[in-house]
């Protein structure tokens, strides 16, 4: 009974939520779907703020309700017309609760904005007082998890570590991680720096300015709200000027877009535009890059998905052969830049080895998951980037003598190159997979062009209209021994 009132109040609540309060982002997902309740894939969190908008909110319909009810038995004196037209007036305010919905925020908002500064000062004012405390900042388009991951695991060998939680990457959530964690016990500070538009990284170095910095890549990602990757460079770029003055730089140099503008600023006048003066500046790769000190021979990937092994090679001092149970050859790359981390904060080999060794994969990121039938399924549900989907693609490829089955619903927030990414991504896919199931959508024709385009038969394309239908009928499409590949979740706000 999803057009029922109290079921639509309560999924216009869960799509404010999940677009964070933003309301010009709201209201573009109200318009298009907040009239009936789609189903909720995920729980409402009844944080103080959202009780605080919800009652608001209540209130504001409560209000012209009885205002309307007023109206209505003045106007009208038949008891039935009385009752059909309360009936559609509370469909209606019920339909329109986004709408209280923004109001409540709206009014809350100078509230809202006076306390997270309050946290946020709190929390600036605790990590001035760790004096010994070594603050390391990540970010990029891809990768940042993974990379906070491998370099804590590593250093909680000798240090004590504290890293921000999941995706938890904005000055809020760093601000209350360090108001409610941080204490003289902690060494390190490893903080994911996540960013929608200009001037986000640099708000976040000014409450965690790095000791250490790592850039782990640029691409297309959330290109639909930077407006072009020329801001999208700027922005992952301001770790560098925003980084403690001889902070040490750590750079993904198997990522062109990070290779080409680092120099084009080294060129420029980096003393007044880019602040690298000062800062030392390393690179990492799983290329063996030349500008990386480190090199990586005899890569195995392991039956069944089991994981790789590679040596680490270095002039001065080998790490020696690692095994690691993560799929994609990133991870790599990614232990590399933890090995630099791990040298310059005085860590021995021994330390590090043992470090690399207590890696686990990271949830939904390229994770084998067991299955009841026997298939082989690899969850890459968290992955919405281009250069995500080519890893996941040549992950899915070192599978040999197995049905290759891929499915996605595309990426979101791609902007002006959703339709550029999406039919690559059906090119680089279709001399891969034997399959691929697909989710109806507004990129997934793109996916299935790009296929069709490089020779896949149509007949191996598989269409759902939901994500929930997908889970359903899938079952019928898998067989033992299959490699089932999940890329991408939409939220509900996108599907």
């Amino acid at each position: 009974m999803n057009f029922l009132p109290h079921n639509i109040i309560k999924y216009q609540i869960y799509l404010l939520q999940l677009e964070n309060y933003n309301l010009k982002r709201f209201w573009k997902v109200f318009f298009r779907k907040a009239w009936s309740a789609g189903r909720m894939r995920q729980e409402l969190v009844w944080t103080n703020k959202l009780k605080i908008v919800f009652s608001l909110a209540l209130i504001i319909q409560l209000a012209l309700l009885i205002l309307s009810f007023l109206g209505i038995t003045i106007i009208f004196n038949g008891f039935l017309v009385n009752i059909f037209f309360i009936i559609l007036i509370i469909y209606l305010t019920s339909c329109l609760f986004g709408l209280w919905l923004s109001i409540a925020v709206f009014v809350i908002s100078p509230l809202d904005y006076i306390l997270k500064q309050a946290i946020i000062k709190k929390a600036k004012a605790k990590i001035k007082q760790q004096k010994n405390l070594k603050i390391i900042g990540i970010t990029g388009s891809y990768g940042k998890t993974t990379m906070k991951e491998v370099i804590a695991e590593i250093l909680s060998q000798k240090y004590k570590v504290l890293k921000t939680n999941e995706n938890k990457n904005t000055p809020l959530g760093i601000s209350r991680l360090i108001v409610e964690e941080l204490n003289d016990e902690i060494d390190i500070l490893i903080v994911e720096m996540g960013a929608y538009e200009k001037g986000d990284i640099k708000k976040l170095c000014n409450i965690t300015q790095p000791d250490i910095a790592v850039l782990t890549g640029i691409n297309e990602s959330h290109l639909a709200r930077f407006g072009n990757i020329e801001n999208t460079i700027a922005t992952k770029f301001e770790i560098v000027a925003n980084a403690k003055e001889d902070a040490k730089i750590i750079l993904n140099t198997d990522d062109i877009k990070v290779v080409e503008n680092y120099e084009e600023q080294i060129r420029s006048n980096p003393s007044q535009s880019y602040g690298w003066v000062g800062k030392k500046v390393f690179f990492y790769s799983g290329e063996n890059n030349s500008k990386c000190e480190y090199k990586i021979a005899n890569k195995q990937f392991l039956p069944e998905g089991e994981g790789q092994r590679a040596d680490i090679l270095n002039s001065k001092q080998d790490i020696g052969n690692i095994k690691t149970p993560f799929l994609g050859e990133y991870i790599f790359s990614d232990i590399i830049a933890g090995i630099i981390v791990a040298r310059e904060l005085n860590l021995d080999i021994e330390q590090i080895r043992h470090g690399i060794s207590r890696i686990k994969p990271i949830e939904h990121r390229l994770q084998k998951v067991n299955s009841d039938n026997g298939a082989v399924v690899i969850d890459d549900s968290y992955n919405g980037n281009p250069d995500g989907v080519r890893e996941a693609i040549k992950v899915l490829a070192k599978f040999k003598n197995k049905r290759k089955i891929y499915i996605t619903p595309g990426l979101v927030e791609a902007g002006e190159k959703t339709g550029e990414i999406h039919h690559n991504i059906g090119r680089q896919l279709s001399g891969v997979a034997d399959k691929v199931i697909l989710i109806r959508n507004s990129v997934t024709p793109k996916i299935e062009d790009g296929l069709l385009e490089n020779g896949f038969d149509k007949k191996n394309i598989i269409w759902f209209d939901s994500a929930t239908e997908m889970h359903e009928g899938i079952k019928g499409v898998v067989e033992r021994g299959d490699v089932v590949l999940f890329q991408n979740d939409w939220t509900d706000n996108y599907s």
